[in-house]
């Protein structure tokens, strides 16, 4: 039975088979009009081929440029997010604080790679550099209590040494045991780095659902100066008080563009919250403590904890294994940091013309983040291109496919902008990954009021290019699908796979918990992915639960629990 050509999805014309037409054609004209036959001629071939070259241009956006377009216009009016690159995290901590600042969001450090590249990383979230010191640091587990290194009983003396001595408390959880000395408005603002193994590991998850206490001048735990950890920006650790739960966010312009997804050092980082005054208290070394200090300290370095100090106890769950042996080290004035980079460049019309390409410094290798302003010659700000709201005249911006189209203002006497500003957030997606420790050690800038130097911690590990996503046309009929609602375990797995298209299994149980004395349903969503699908699946794949948990949380009927779990299989 003889087939017939379909006009449906018929195939793209290449240039070469144009210009043999064109050629044909031309021929056959010749022939008929002039009855002569047509001759090799190389500039009339070079001519042909130029031509067949735009035409096939034409062909190719008819084909493939125009239905991605309006399949891209239709999925983000759907809500469908976009797909990022994902910025490179490491801990960065400053030393050499002689008073207090506020590291900005925008404060940038610069590591240089082994190549001798360098890259940019900027905080994930604001801390307040402050000249805290550790006095104390111990762990209390099965009888015994061990110190952490990195504490300096005295000021100006040396560092303790691991060192482990009995302490008998009974059938106590194990602890952490923390002494700071610090300026007068106390932790707050603090950032900590505890340095625990593995990543993700059962001793981490405790530090984070653990009450963090704050002792009062008696050594005692009370209501008031107990704290609770939430996840932030990047994923860090942020202490809030057990009795005020309304802590506002930090403004951060850089989160609407981007939701920063917890990267795979933000569980080691903890950040204090501001410490009221009658709150700001301070004691001497705790009696519970006392009997093993003489075995754990020389006696000179065992003066130092009589000073009054900011004293922290944090009890672990029961049964939390190998607790000492976890926590490597902590670090005061850290934070995570991520390979993001604000680039500004004015586009000024005349000469540019009003859509430009975005690929600065011709680097194939970085990838845009997202669009954080654009602002006209005479300080107006332009609106995204889908933006409802925005007054007659304003400027229009819109970004798709590397390509920034840009509308000018225009004023009531009806004259246009000649140039706008823009400022773009850009990372370097994998190229930012394993910069060594102390790779990170320059600021971009100065400090305001301080003379700080600044390390990294930890390699540099999480940066990814955007995932490959199958036919467009695909993502539409799987968003559709769903209808942006996560009801039942189809639409859970069909989400989950529009979203992400390395997913190689879904598998969605029903779960029931009571909350508030009552039942509550919900689903467990188990991912299972391929673990050569990915350039660093250890520090990846927690980011990519935490995404898709997001992600189906806001498509999931009010008061529906859905958790998210990612494993690679093989």
């Amino acid at each position: 039975m003889a087939s017939t050509p379909s006009v449906l999805g018929s195939a793209a014309r290449d240039a070469g088979e144009i210009a043999a037409e064109l050629r044909r054609e031309f021929d056959v004209a010749l022939q008929q009009r002039y009855g002569t036959q047509a001759q090799a001629d190389p500039v009339l071939a070079t001519l042909f081929h130029a031509f067949a070259t735009q035409i096939g241009r034409l062909y190719q956006e008819a084909e493939y440029a125009f239905p991605l377009g309006v399949l891209d216009d239709l999925l983000a009016g759907l809500g469908m997010p976009a797909r990022l690159a994902q910025p490179a995290q490491t801990v960065v901590a400053l030393t050499g604080i002689t008073r207090r600042e506020r590291l900005a969001l925008d404060t940038e450090f610069i590591g240089t790679a082994r190549s001798g590249e360098r890259f940019a990383f900027v905080p994930d979230d604001s801390i307040e550099l402050a000249p805290t010191e550790l006095r104390f640091a111990a762990i209390y587990e099965s009888g015994r209590l061990t110190t952490i290194s990195g504490a300096r009983p005295v000021k100006g003396g040396a560092f303790t040494m691991p060192s482990t001595a009995a302490l008998a408390l009974g059938a106590a959880p194990p602890a952490l045991w923390i002494a700071l000395d610090a300026d007068a408005p106390h932790l707050g603002g603090l950032g900590m780095m505890l340095d625990t193994l593995p990543l993700g590991g059962p001793v981490a998850r405790s530090l984070e659902l653990s009450p963090w206490h704050l002792l009062d001048a008696a050594g005692a735990v009370t209501e008031a100066g107990t704290l609770r950890a939430r996840r932030g920006r990047g994923g860090v650790r942020r202490l809030q008080w057990l009795d005020d739960m309304s802590a506002s966010d930090t403004d951060d312009p850089m989160a609407r563009v981007v939701n920063l997804a917890a990267g795979p050092y933000g569980e080691q980082v903890f950040i204090f919250p501001p410490v009221p005054e009658d709150r700001r208290w301070r004691g001497t070394l705790p009696r519970v403590l006392a009997p093993a200090i003489p075995a754990l300290l020389p006696p000179d370095q065992a003066r130092g904890l009589a000073q009054p100090l900011a004293w922290l106890h944090v009890p672990l769950a029961p049964g939390t294994p190998a607790v000492a042996s976890s926590v490597q080290r902590i670090a005061l004035n850290a934070v995570t940091a991520s390979n993001m980079e604000v680039v500004a460049e004015q586009v000024p019309f005349d000469r540019m013309g009003t859509v430009v390409t975005l690929e600065p410094e011709g680097r194939k290798g970085r990838f845009l983040m997202g669009v954080l302003s654009v602002t006209g010659e005479r300080g107006s700000a332009y609106a995204a291109d889908s933006a409802l709201d925005a007054p007659l005249g304003a400027g229009r911006w819109r970004y798709r496919e590397r390509r920034l189209d840009l509308r000018p203002a225009q004023d009531p006497a009806g004259r246009l902008d000649t140039y706008a500003m823009v400022r773009l957030l850009y990372c370097d997606g994998e190229s930012a990954n394993g910069i060594d420790p102390g790779g990170v050690r320059q600021l971009g800038s100065p400090l305001g009021n301080v003379t700080a130097k600044v390390s990294n911690l930890v390699p540099s590990r999480a940066g990814a290019a955007p995932p490959e996503y199958p036919p467009a046309r695909l993502r539409f009929a799987e968003l559709v699908r769903t209808r942006e609602r996560v009801v039942t375990a189809a639409d859970a797995e069909i989400a989950v796979r529009a979203f992400e298209p390395r997913v190689a299994a879904v598998a969605v149980t029903p779960v029931t918990s009571v909350e508030g004395g009552r039942a509550r349903q919900g689903q467990h969503v188990a991912v299972s992915v391929r673990p050569a699908d990915f350039a660093d699946p250890e520090a990846e794949l927690p980011r990519l639960g935490a995404q898709l948990e997001r992600h189906l949380r806001e498509r999931a009927v009010l008061g529906f629990n859905l958790s998210v779990s990612v494993t690679a299989d093989g």
